[in-house]
């Protein structure tokens, strides 16, 4: 069986350049941190290979942004019998074969995705300590939609007047904050 695995950090991320002209048996895709292996789909992908199953995935910071995770998800993958191709990378890990260039590459990439997410959060902690000190910086978030449009929004989603995804877009937001508005 074919898998193919992709992942984007947030819910407001598309997958559509990580699956385009992907052809797989099953398509689990996750949107959320790759900073641990806690991710619904990629667990479902795990539970389900069998000896002989082929996984595919963009890139391996697609699979994991921490170096010691990516290492035990090859190996676990490997283990089960079936094999893992990093497109991107252009690599292969096949059960049975132990290429030492091969997890050399693993190992120097893992870290490098590692080191790109934890100096991408210095930064971050760097901008939002700088904001703080010039009075700049809340972690309320500035409300997108005034109570009036809320009313509005609801109004439409209870009478049906037009689909999430046209309301979403006339408003600005996400679908997924048209939900949560009807739930409250």
């Amino acid at each position: 069986m074919l898998f193919h695995y992709a992942r984007v950090s947030t819910t407001d991320q598309n997958l559509d350049r990580q699956i385009q002209e992907v052809k797989c048996d099953r398509l689990y895709c996750d949107k959320q941190s790759g900073k641990n292996v806690n991710r619904e789909q990629l667990q479902a992908m795990l539970s389900n290979i069998r000896e002989g199953d082929e996984i595919t995935c963009l890139s391996m910071d697609r699979l994991s942004r921490s170096l010691t995770d990516l290492i035990k998800l090859v190996e676990e993958i490997t283990s089960k019998g079936a094999k893992i191709t990093f497109v991107k990378e252009n690599m292969t890990f096949t059960p049975n074969k132990n290429d030492p260039f091969q997890n050399l590459m693993l190992s120097m990439l893992g870290a490098i995705n590692q080191f790109y997410r934890e100096n991408l959060l210095e930064i971050q902690r760097e901008g939002i300590r700088c904001a703080k000190m010039a009075g700049k910086y809340s972690k309320e978030r500035k409300k997108k939609l005034s109570a009036e449009q809320v009313n509005e929004i609801k109004e439409k989603m209870k009478l049906r007047e037009t689909n999430v995804s046209a309301l979403a877009k006339e408003y600005g937001v996400s679908r997924c904050l048209l939900y949560q508005l009807v739930k409250e």
